[in-house]
């Protein structure tokens, strides 16, 4: 939490304290989802992506589904996506991720079933 206080130049207050944990437990779950095996907390690229997404999920209203700047345009739904990881996010852990190989399968045609 304190990582998170740094980078928005306040500290919370109390009443704030148990949303911003549940979000950092949420976060830290989808990062660890997205990245599988190679998921290291202590990582300081996946710590700077944890934090910048509590913080884009603490700055985004219960129920706005879409917001936008440029002639301010915000749609309410049912529910809202905010608690996902973001387009950013995902490219920023990529590097964390399990890398695609391919891997040749072929049986010698003599070789017996095993």
């Amino acid at each position: 939490m304190t990582d998170i206080e740094v980078r928005i130049g306040r500290a919370f207050e109390d009443a704030e304290k148990p949303r911003v944990e549940a979000f950092i437990q949420d976060a830290s779950a989808l990062i660890a989802d997205y990245c599988g095996s190679r998921y290291r907390e202590d990582a300081p690229g996946i710590r700077a992506v944890l934090c910048s997404e509590v913080i884009r999920w603490l700055a985004i209203q219960p129920g706005v589904v879409r917001e936008r700047t440029g002639d301010l345009e915000v749609e309410f739904g049912s529910t809202s996506s905010a608690q996902q990881l973001s387009p950013a996010a995902r490219t920023a852990l990529r590097r964390y991720r399990p890398a695609l190989r391919s891997l040749p399968l072929i049986r010698e045609r003599d070789a017996p079933l095993p």
